[in-house]
């Protein structure tokens, strides 16, 4: 078989692109994938790679019962209203094919897997999960990757950590956690040790190897070759060189969002001036699987985060930043008015939230606190932005000073402090899920969360929020074919990950379901194109 010609070619080296690489070629097909970029990895390799896999063999080990029927039964309970009727089918296959998937990945690839203990977004929700569902890589050498070793795309965050290890100390206190792992991560430097997004990359990077993927970078793919109405390869620039590819089963679409796209973010996403995937993240799948004739769908859908600011690639990008949950703190819209509980799990969504224009309805956000809470801002800004951070003696100056009403914001202080001296959110309910007692450290105790904003002075910043990664694109099946509007399939036109029409949006179901869904449709992807036209 020549350079040019393959099985199967996969467009993009994210989660789901190395997935359905890997189920593809471990099913005998010859694979070839292109990544548009100089490294490895895309989105995924920025991430902290929280899994989430319902019903995985290491929750069952632990004693955890969990099953198929309740995974789709939390899907369905957790879902934004009407969803059922297009997202039931891609639900299923979710719930039935992500416990294999992650056992695949273990028999297949160097990657090992642990338990976080971290609650599903909704555990009050039928078919909700306190513990087990989360998982995320163990350590893995990145000079695994032979002469690969240095092309895995960098991240804004360290990536000489587990997941677990960020969320139990580097989180909470990260020079203290520093100092005590100091001699451990000196090895881990000196032998190559790395975790989270780059641990995954790395590891399903070397199991594509290992079952004779070719991988090719600064191969940028922006059209697909058809035949009859089929998709039968792509053509791309290689290096600057042109270049044609066929695919005799076809193509697999896993080329990330749209964050960077110039036309479609305007469109679907007004008012976002952060953003915190690669700028390589321009919408190429999304416009491709269009040229094809696919239905593109829930392209206002996003992994949308909290951020600070930060340095990527010589320009300001988006790092997550989540401390809205703990005392002293409330969050109000351009109004002067709180609009969620600051910890939800469905703070994105809250934030994203549009009028009948289409356009956001609380922006911009503020952040409203006393001296109590400045310290926790004071390492994400004051460096990056002295300016940032607003003080006045008053609350109705502070007000002034943000372009708000002072006499609605001091109506709703006082509003929130006195439900705070109660003990109780009587508007939003704060710090009363499993998942904020979790992160206030309050299981057990009284709620954690609630803490009055009285002491003077008083701060206000701006709410920065952000997406990590559009979740919109091509309309698929439960096999991971690419659909016309009227949904008929689009032969030899695959797609996975945040390329395709997420049946997870902005509402995400617990931490992870980012990552954890992006490989199951890889998964589920590369199975089937590899068994097509047998």
């Amino acid at each position: 078989m020549s350079d040019t010609d393959w099985d199967v070619i996969v467009v993009g080296s994210g989660a789901g692109g190395l997935a359905a690489a890997l189920a593809a070629s471990v099913d005998g097909a010859k694979v070839l994938v292109l990544e548009k970029t100089k490294v490895l990895g895309g989105t995924t390799a920025m991430s902290s790679a929280g899994t989430w896999v319902p019903a995985n063999h290491h929750m069952l080990a632990a004693g955890i019962q969990d099953s198929a029927e309740e995974t789709l039964t939390y899907l369905r309970a957790t879902a934004p209203p009407g969803w059922a009727k297009d997202e039931d089918e891609l639900w299923q296959a979710l719930a039935e094919e992500s416990a294999p998937m992650l056992r695949f990945l273990e028999d297949k690839t160097p990657l090992r897997f642990e338990l976080v203990n971290h609650p599903d977004f909704y555990v009050e929700a039928p078919g909700g999960k306190l513990f087990g569902r989360m998982v995320s890589p163990t350590l893995i050498s990145r000079y695994k990757l032979g002469r690969w070793w240095n092309k895995v795309r960098p991240s804004v965050k360290p990536q000489y950590f587990t997941y677990k290890e960020m969320i139990g100390g580097i989180l909470k206190d990260p020079w203290r956690t520093v100092f005590r792992m100091g001699p451990s991560l000196a090895w881990r430097f000196l032998a190559g040790k790395v975790g989270l997004g780059n641990g995954l990359t790395v590891g399903l990077t070397r199991g594509c190897l290992d079952h004779g993927c070719r991988l090719m970078l600064d191969a940028d793919v922006k059209h697909l070759t058809l035949e009859g109405g089929a998709v039968t390869g792509v053509d791309a620039t290689v290096a600057g060189k042109p270049m044609r590819f066929r695919a005799r089963k076809g193509v697999v679409l896993a080329t990330g969002g749209f964050d960077w796209a110039p036309d479609y973010m305007p469109e679907y996403f007004p008012g976002m001036e952060l953003i915190g995937a690669p700028r390589s993240n321009t919408g190429d799948g999304q416009r491709m699987a269009a040229e094809a004739g696919a239905s593109l769908e829930r392209m206002d859908q996003a992994n949308i985060a909290p951020v600070t600011f930060t340095r990527y690639e010589g320009h300001r990008h988006a790092q997550p930043l989540y401390e809205t949950y703990t005392a002293h703190c409330i969050l109000v819209n351009r109004h002067g008015k709180r609009f969620v509980s600051e910890g939800s799990a469905a703070l994105g969504s809250a934030l994203d939230e549009r009028g009948p224009d289409g356009r956001p309805k609380h922006l911009p956000v503020w952040r409203i606190f006393d001296s109590r809470y400045l310290h926790k801002l004071a390492m994400h800004y004051a460096s990056k932005d002295p300016g940032f951070v607003r003080s006045a003696p008053t609350l109705e100056a502070l007000a002034e000073k943000i372009s708000l009403d002072p006499t609605v914001l001091r109506a709703t202080v006082e509003r929130f402090n006195g439900w705070s001296k109660e003990g109780v959110d009587r508007d939003f309910h704060r710090g009363e899920t499993a998942w904020e007692r979790y992160y206030t450290g309050a299981q057990n105790s009284a709620n954690r969360a609630l803490g009055t904003v009285e002491q003077a002075p008083f701060f206000a910043a701006p709410f920065l929020y952000a997406s990590l990664g559009t979740k919109g694109g091509a309309r698929t099946n439960r096999h991971g074919e690419v659909l016309r509007p009227d949904g008929s399939v689009i032969a030899g036109l695959y797609c996975a990950g945040i390329a395709m029409a997420n049946p997870i949006g902005t509402r995400a179901v617990g931490a992870g379901t980012t990552i954890g869904p992006c490989l199951t449709s890889g998964y589920i992807a590369g199975k089937s194109i590899a068994r097509r036209n047998r």
